[in-house]
């Protein structure tokens, strides 16, 4: 679909500690009801990194970068993001989105820390230079999918939190927000709103938004002179479009979309950062009360108790909703937003899995509690490689990981188990190489000294012989 944007011209209105799995990284599978809403896909810090200029991103085959402002964040609390748009442009002279360290990105990203929000201004893919320029409407759905992309690398690699996310557009950059953010697979978003400005039109929902999303707070800025005529193509109206795109909006349950009228602003007279910090003004502030009164309501009992003592949201992140059961040997789970999921059960204490590791992500793929059971504790360091043990009934399976061996079971309440053990761990033999299978006379495992241990089911003793 072909949309009619303008350009952009500067306007005149304004003269994370380092948290490391011991696991390599693994790609995220599909969602399940275990994990948090925004599972990590991979080992990353926990906190934003420095404020830095055109970092580079690739996903779907495009190539662009983007901006990010982290100074002065307070990392001790949930930090939320807004992401800024620019509008259309030829050269890069013509818009700010290519001049970072200026005065206009610098105030969005003092008005977005007063939220202790980072600011993230992606930069469009788009690579045309003729006709339209660069656009983010043009190959708007592929632009979306990598625009998807980049917020997953930064929300799960930084822990951000979803409940506050902002999105902020101009022009071009506002047609993206409201025909394709906001509009196509857009309930990743728990929370926040989004500044429209001087733009917005709107064709209905791609993907049917849930009720936080249709909660968000959207407010579309439109000169009163923003016209037909005033910008180009002269044909488009910024003014009638936010009309038309708060009007679809409002019709789709968006309950808090609202249009303002600039008197006597036309296409390039916007305070983009005065009317983000008008936007942003009653959206609370994050206080030293706010993540212990949302884990106070949700995090309760052990997951707390154990929650709180190990770093709590921090490290964890914020629940992504209460206690929920798992419907197995009496065992509950909750999901937080940096990609850990605790569980408890009546035989294990609370503890969590990470599933940005290998550890985490073959207790998923071998079929969560059902499987291995449930975490008896957090994982932890090995020589040269990190476990997690996981009871199921009266069997306790150990998940070893090393560089070399990746993640492999060794049954400690079972013979080998036991043997093992009493040789030393890892430190004597190794880690396992395989779990064990089964062998004419019993069952096998081979570790990575060399050792292979039989248990035979007759007389259920132990041998070890070198491999």
């Amino acid at each position: 679909m072909r949309f009619l944007r303008s350009f952009v011209l500067p306007s005149a209105a304004l003269s994370l500690g380092l948290v490391v799995s011991l696991a390599p990284a693994a790609t995220a599978a599909p969602a399940s009801p275990h994990i948090a809403e925004a599972p990590v896909v991979q080992v990353a810090t926990a906190n934003p990194p420095a404020t830095t200029y055109f970092k580079p991103f690739s996903a779907h085959g495009m190539k662009s970068s983007y901006h990010i402002y982290t100074d002065g964040i307070d990392r001790s609390k949930p930090v939320g993001v807004m992401f800024y748009f620019g509008g259309d442009y030829w050269k890069t002279s013509e818009t700010w989105v290519h001049n970072p360290g200026g005065s206009q990105l610098k105030a969005m990203a003092s008005e977005a820390r007063k939220k202790n929000m980072i600011l993230v201004v992606p930069i469009s893919p788009d690579k045309k230079t003729t006709g339209d320029g660069i656009t983010w409407w043009e190959d708007i759905d592929k632009n979306g999918q990598y625009f998807r992309s980049l917020k997953d690398s930064l929300v799960n690699s930084y822990g951000l939190d979803t409940t506050r996310v902002w999105l902020a557009g101009y022009s071009g950059g506002a047609e993206f927000i409201t025909y394709e953010v906001l509009a196509d697979q857009q309930n990743w978003i728990r929370g926040g709103g989004a500044t429209i400005i001087g733009g917005g039109g709107a064709n209905g929902m791609q993907t049917a938004p849930n009720a936080a999303v249709r909660g968000l707070s959207m407010t579309w800025h439109a000169g009163s002179k923003d016209v037909v005529g005033n910008t180009n193509p002269p044909e488009w109206s910024a003014k009638s479009a936010a009309a038309q795109g708060q009007k679809v909006y409002k019709n789709a349950g968006f309950g808090r979309a609202t249009l303002r009228t600039l008197q006597g602003v036309d296409h390039y007279g916007y305070n983009h950062p005065a009317l983000i910090g008008h936007d942003l003004k009653p959206v609370p502030n994050v206080g030293g009360t706010t993540a212990v009164a949302q884990t106070s309501s949700l995090v309760k009992g052990a997951i707390r108790t154990s929650y709180l003592n190990t770093g709590g949201a921090a490290k964890y992140g914020q629940p992504t909703s209460a206690e929920r059961r798992t419907g197995f040997l009496g065992g509950v789970y909750q999901g937080f937003t940096r990609g850990y999921t605790y569980y408890w059960s009546p035989q294990t204490a609370a503890a969590p899995v990470k599933w940005s590791g290998a550890i985490g992500a073959s207790f998923k793929n071998a079929g969560y509690e059902r499987a291995w059971g449930y975490p008896a504790h957090a994982e932890r360091s090995a020589s040269g490689g990190a476990y997690q043990d996981y009871r199921r009934g009266g069997v306790v399976n150990r998940a070893m990981w090393s560089p070399k061996t990746g993640v492999r079971i060794v049954k400690m309440t079972g013979g080998i188990g036991a043997v093992w053990r009493a040789a030393g761990y890892e430190r004597n033999w190794g880690y396992p190489v395989t779990n064990e299978y089964t062998v004419a006379r019993g069952v096998q495992q081979k570790f990575s000294n060399g050792r292979v241990a039989t248990w035979d089911r007759s007389t259920g003793r132990v041998t070890v012989t070198r491999g």
